[in-house]
């Protein structure tokens, strides 16, 4: 759970919503009530999906890195969301109560997180800057691409291809 948070946060830096990766594999779903906001070039659809294929990768890795940090201090991904859970909804208790130690590596397995998600937000942010678009461009198109059903699946077939 926390894994995917951690995922989407890379995105939610650059001012989206944190579901860029899903929407971006799955099939379009169906038009909002809206017009499209904005046209698009072909040449910045393209940029675009560029970013969000590098995104794409960083965020595969960063789940990788993230279940690795948790398992690196001794606590499996189940039994850190269920601490986690637990921390963050008072009222969800884990299974089993909560050792000192164990604690302590939830702790440190929570640093190591940040850390991540950290960097994944510099890594995203240069991938969209290395295909000549800032935060606010990329936004800009992920809102058009969101709201223009042609638009989004456009980009998944650009995502698809190479």
């Amino acid at each position: 759970m926390l894994k995917r948070a951690l995922i989407g946060g890379c995105v939610m830096a650059l001012g989206l919503v944190g579901t860029l990766p899903a929407s971006a594999q799955k099939a379009p779903a169906p038009a909002p009530q809206t017009a499209p906001a904005t046209s698009v070039s072909s040449a910045d659809m393209q940029k675009f999906a560029n970013a969000v294929k590098e995104i794409l990768t960083i965020s595969k890795a960063s789940e990788t890195a993230a279940g690795q940090a948790i398992r690196g201090e001794g606590l499996t991904e189940q039994r850190f969301d269920e601490i986690y859970k637990s921390q963050n909804e008072p009222k969800q208790k884990p299974a089993t109560a909560v050792q000192p130690k164990e604690r302590q590596s939830y702790d440190r397995a929570i640093a190591k997180l940040v850390k991540i998600q950290q960097d994944n937000e510099t890594k995203a942010s240069k991938a969209v800057q290395n295909q000549g678009l800032n935060p606010q461009q990329f936004g800009q198109i992920f809102q058009a691409v969101r709201n223009d059903p042609k638009l989004r699946q456009q980009v998944q077939q650009m995502i698809r291809s190479k």
